[in-house]
């Protein structure tokens, strides 16, 4: 059924085949399954692939808010996740995902998966490292800076910026003592993340170096 799904979403060929591989969408059900986060948030929905994959993780009483950019890729993943009964699991938010971060209560959310605008990692990096929970889980997609990444971003056509943007993200939680980190090579790769429960805090700067929480 999944692969129904994702093959009817991209049959007309107008978009770049975006999605996460099929590893790394049962690398994310496996660790949400681990997490069991109660309040989970995708950044970057595309079809609906990766934020399935995620919902049949989730425990009892867990929900995953997908955001997703593009209304016309909203509504199909709205579409998606109906036609698998996953409603009740699954909102789907069409709007800007750092904007939406930024709404977000410091210390609120168990779990946070990034597959949006590439170019933003490290500023998504910074607003998800306030909204997280102690003990909670981090996951960055594209964590493999030497991807190819040109066909996602018109405004970025060789793919520099992302790559950049990629590789200071790794670096980042790399150096964020409170951040424990590990490269998982599904797909394109998955950086992991859990905030350490027990720590001094460091917030990730916007230039790749670490600050402390005041």
């Amino acid at each position: 059924m999944l692969d129904q799904i994702l093959r009817r979403s991209l049959l007309d060929g107008r978009r770049a085949p975006m999605q996460v591989s099929d590893e790394c969408a049962r690398t994310l059900q496996l660790l949400t399954c681990l997490q069991k986060p109660q309040v989970a948030i995708e950044l970057g929905g595309f079809v609906g692939y990766s934020a399935i994959h995620i919902a049949r993780g989730l425990p009892p009483g867990g929900r995953l808010t997908c955001v997703e950019l593009d209304s016309e890729l909203a509504e199909v993943t709205r579409k998606n996740v109906d036609i698998l009964g996953l409603t009740d699991l699954v909102e789907v938010v069409c709007r800007d995902a750092l904007n939406f971060l930024q709404s977000i209560p410091s210390e609120s959310v168990d779990m946070v998966f990034i597959d949006a605008d590439k170019r933003r990692y490290l500023q998504y990096l910074r607003e998800s490292f306030r909204v997280l929970r102690r003990g909670g889980l981090l996951i960055a997609d594209d964590a493999c800076a030497d991807g190819d990444y040109s066909s996602e971003c018109i405004a970025d056509p060789d793919g520099s910026e992302a790559r950049s943007a990629i590789h200071s993200y790794n670096v980042s939680v790399a150096r964020t003592k409170s951040l424990c980190s590990s490269l998982i090579s599904s797909g394109h790769g998955l950086m992991v993340s859990i905030k350490a429960p027990r720590t001094a805090a460091a917030l990730p700067t916007v230039d790749g170096s670490v600050e402390p929480i005041r």
